[in-house]
């Protein structure tokens, strides 16, 4: 009895297959057989069942309000530093402007909200909501397409933040894919990190957004609230402070824009005729010396009137 091996098929013994078919030809018969198929590509799949039409409500994609007063802060300064310089031009060109723009109004700062209010010492009170509640909150599933949308508007709001009035498409879609990888790579440790602390406990962190924050190289949690007192209030409060400078530079320029011409022309024959006026510098005399100098350097224009006198008078038979 010849061995047989486990999971192999015994033939039949009735049928005599090779002398039927060669075995050449069955083995093509056999691969004909089987349906080949090509690999399967991987690449990414939109998803289906992403709704691109989806509203999202502000409280999801509305700007920090610090930051978007400081933008409209940096746009009426350049207003204002603009409306300078062409005052100044005017001044110099002595060309007065019938129409002399007015000083555009300051951006209104948006309304402080207090979060809590003392109500007895050393006791604030808590306002009821879905999460002190334990209410679980809904909240809206976006697809990749909404969520770049938003992500782009929030990297042009912060390239407008830091200054710059005008960009290029290209340039803030290279932003926006930096922004998304970032995050992406943010999310996925903190993903870890949480799955990490389930498993083995505690990892020495207080918890698993501040181990995260160190694996970035970004420190601390607490350097966020650092980073908004410095970049984003101080930042606001020196716009604030530099357009009121501006506003009160263009305000003392505005009474030399706003003069006749009959003024500037009476102002401009009056320098003229000032300028026109030739300096006349005497000798330093004392009190005592006065008369004699006085009489010394004049002696020489007498006798040069003198002797023209007697040329004169010889040339025409006057003597």
């Amino acid at each position: 009895m010849e061995n047989q091996l486990w999971g192999e098929i015994p033939e039949p013994r009735n049928t005599e297959w090779d002398k039927v078919v060669p075995k050449e030809i069955g083995k093509l018969v056999i691969l004909s057989a089987i349906k080949m198929e090509p690999p399967k590509v991987k690449q990414p799949q939109p998803d289906e069942h992403a709704d691109n039409n989806i509203t999202v409500g502000p409280e999801h994609s509305t700007m920090e309000e610090n930051v978007l007063h400081t933008i409209k802060l940096i746009q009426h300064a350049r207003k204002v530093d603009d409306l300078i310089r062409i005052s100044n031009s005017m001044i110099q060109d002595e060309e007065p402007s019938v129409e002399v723009k007015e000083c555009p109004p300051m951006p209104q700062a948006p309304a402080q909200k207090i979060k809590q209010e003392e109500t007895f010492p050393s006791y604030k009170s808590r306002e009821e909501s879905s999460f002190t509640l334990g209410e679980p909150i809904i909240l809206p599933e976006l697809g990749r397409e909404v969520t770049k949308e938003i992500l782009y508007k929030s990297v042009a709001t912060l390239c407008a933040h830091a200054g710059y009035d005008s960009g290029m498409q290209s340039s803030l879609l290279v932003l926006t894919d930096v922004a998304e990888d970032f995050f992406k790579k943010f999310t996925r440790l903190l993903r870890y990190a949480v799955d990490r602390e389930e498993l083995y406990g505690n990892s020495g962190f207080p918890d698993a957004m501040e181990r995260v924050f160190h694996e970035m190289g970004l420190g601390s949690v607490t350097r966020l609230h650092d980073f908004y007192q410095s970049r984003v209030l101080q930042y606001r409060d020196q716009w604030q402070e530099k357009c009121q400078k501006l506003v009160q530079q263009y305000e003392a320029l505005l009474p030399s824009i706003k003069r006749e011409p009959d003024e500037l022309v009476r102002f401009k024959t009056e320098m003229e005729s000032e300028e026109d006026i030739p300096e006349i510098h005497f000798p330093a005399m004392a009190d005592g010396d006065c008369v004699d100098e006085l009489q010394s350097s004049l002696e020489p224009g007498f006798q040069m009137l003198h002797s023209l006198e007697q040329e004169v008078a010889i040339k025409y038979g006057t003597v």
